[in-house]
């Protein structure tokens, strides 16, 4: 009796012990399942679109935002299936034909973007020729992606856009656009694009295994990861894809299980009823819906086996070598036997089963890799490019309440018209060729009136009330790096403050650019915005450009002393942020300790 007492009190104090070490077992998803998570992605855009296919949401959809938002749902499109990309490719030279690119790591998207639609247009080659390395880090992970694919540059080899990018790794093993911690989204970004020569090079591996270890100890309880102060759907997309380019499951992977959650349980927390994404919190965002379509398609590419999503094979005729196999490890699914199953919405191309290896690093390095544009608009980097141009505005796109003039300019324009065709009849000047020149001279004005709109400053400066207010933020606009300097415009105060500390009321789902343009009409602060209406690039502020102190000079915006890796139009806003905008001379170096 005494022994199953002692036993029983025994078990009750290891009781505890046990509990606290045994590690909640994560939830596999099977090859379906993901299969079905992708497809709940394409649906949802097919169905914003009003497509019934996916490939008529490639000739409506993708067409029509072509050089916006559209270039990484091709790309994923790409690696999901075979379908027709020659209206989206048209599309996209078309825009790119029609509009100034300024950022050279958007420039390099582009260019992949064309590579996965089969496209052999010289824009490509004149990236890989310009553009690699013009942007920092990013600009030589999207370079390596180009000639990983069997792209040829005259800046660059393979082999010494590896070694500038493992020259960018920071002493805790990640990488990240600025400061000295290593950040998760950059740090997987770093990772997709090195990962085909990991376990073959081996400063690649060594440099690889050290940022795995980063990412490791970064994981949240939740499975996430924290990025510009918030955990998000991206950050977790980024490190789901990382892992899948290098060939590790992350739900059987210990190192990337945390009480019981995985990377993809973090993702997927914020995935919509409809399927789409949402950056924080719920509703649509499309750049977490991007980020979870393509991460999900290399999660479920690892799973069967297929080669790494950033090796195009519609481009593997110029790479010399292939093998069998993923050059990482590839992880096979035990459960399913149905690793073939094809959704009804996307479904992979069963001749994209050999991978490519990238041709064989070389040894040249530039001695002085070119500088260009310094921020990527769709939201990857952090340097806001600003370089001298003529189309200062302080809200060039956003849409004005004034324009109810124009009607009234339309009519008068073509009663002056009929009057000067009456007088023209009276004095017999009655040729064909004068009516002709009226016509003409009437269509011009009648065109000038429509697409312009003329308002006074003080109907322009006027900004409506927040109609459902969320919190307030504060603002502030400065270029005190450049006190003392004796070619200062005269633009810019004589303390560098442009904007003081200045409280802003925000809405729900605002971002820095949003201010930025609040700013810009209250108190006269000159922008120039060279980005669409989804992705703002901004360009100058107060006439103070890029290049002015130097080639690493220009703008760039902090929020709650963090550098974002993303564009001021990609950062959402949360009641009491403190956002910084700062001119730098030295890509930020300057600015660290300027808080």
């Amino acid at each position: 009796m005494k022994r199953k007492l002692l036993s029983i009190l025994l078990c009750i104090l290891l009781l505890p012990v046990l509990s606290v070490h045994a590690e909640p077992a994560s939830r596999t998803f099977t090859v379906a399942e993901i299969e079905d998570l992708c497809g709940g992605i394409a649906a949802y855009k097919e169905s914003a679109c009003g497509a019934s296919s996916v490939q008529e949401w490639i000739d409506t959809g993708l067409c029509a935002d072509a050089g916006t938002t559209a270039e990484f749902y091709a790309i994923t499109l790409s690696r999901s299936g075979s379908y027709d990309f020659s209206r989206y490719e048209a599309s996209l030279l078309n825009y790119l034909h029609t509009n100034e690119v300024y950022s050279a790591t958007t420039r390099e998207k582009y260019a992949l973007a064309l590579i996965a639609c089969g496209s052999s247009d010289s824009y490509i080659q004149r990236v890989c020729d310009s553009d690699i390395g013009g942007l920092g880090l990013m600009s030589l992970v999207f370079g390596l992606h180009l000639l990983n694919n069997g792209c040829t540059s005259s800046l660059y080899t393979v082999d010494s856009l590896i070694d500038a990018i493992l020259g960018y790794q920071l002493a805790d093993g990640g990488w990240a656009v600025i400061g000295s911690s290593g950040d998760a989204d950059v740090t997987a970004m770093v990772i997709q694009s090195i990962a085909p020569y990991y376990g073959s090079d081996a400063d690649v591996t060594a440099a690889v295994d050290s940022a795995l270890e980063l990412l490791s100890r970064r994981q949240l309880n939740s499975g996430g990861y924290i990025s510009m102060g918030n955990e998000n759907c991206e950050s977790a997309a980024q490190v789901l894809m990382a892992l899948s380019e290098l060939g590790i499951d992350q739900g059987t992977d210990a190192r990337f299980i945390k009480d019981g959650h995985t990377v993809l349980d973090a993702m997927l927390a914020y995935r919509n009823a409809d399927g789409s994404f949402a950056h924080t919190g719920s509703g649509f965002n499309e750049n977490a819906t991007i980020q979870a379509f393509y991460s999900l398609r290399a999660y479920l590419r690892m799973r069967r086996g297929q080669s790494a999503f950033y090796l195009l094979d519609r481009h593997s005729q110029s790479v010399p070598q292939t093998v069998e196999t993923s050059p990482a490890a590839v992880h096979s699914d035990p459960e399913d036997d149905d690793a073939d199953t094809q959704s009804s919405v996307i479904t992979d191309d069963a001749s994209d089963e050999t991978a490519v290896v990238p041709s064989e690093k070389a040894s040249v390095f530039p001695t002085e890799p070119p500088h260009g544009d310094y921020i990527a608009p769709t939201g990857d980097a952090v340097f806001q490019p600003i370089g001298a141009g003529n189309n200062l505005a302080t809200a060039d796109e956003t849409p004005s309440s004034s324009g109810g003039y124009k009607l009234y300019a339309v009519l008068a324009v073509l009663l002056a018209a009929a009057i000067t065709c009456v007088i023209l009849f009276i004095i017999k000047k009655r040729g064909f060729k004068n009516y002709i020149a009226v016509v003409l001279l009437t269509a011009a004005a009648i065109a000038l009136i429509l697409l312009t709109n003329f308002e006074s400053k003080e109907s322009y400066a006027q900004v409506g009330e927040k109609t459902n207010p969320s919190g307030t933020v504060t603002m502030t606009i400065s270029c005190t790096v450049i006190n003392g300097e004796d070619d200062r415009l005269t633009t810019i105060p004589d303390d560098g403050v442009i904007l003081p500390e200045t409280t802003f009321t925000i809405g729900e789902g605002e971002t820095v650019y949003d201010v930025l343009l609040e700013a810009s009409k209250r108190y006269d602060v000159r922008i120039d915005n060279r980005g669409g209406t989804t992705s703002a690039y901004i360009a100058g502020i107060q006439y103070l450009y890029e290049f002015d102190y130097g080639e690493l000079s220009g703008w760039m915006y902090r929020v709650n002393g963090v550098f974002p890796e993303v564009g001021c139009q990609g950062y959402y806003l949360s009641d009491g942020d403190r956002i910084e905008w700062l001119y730098t001379k030295e890509i930020g170096k300057d600015l660290v300790d300027s808080r």
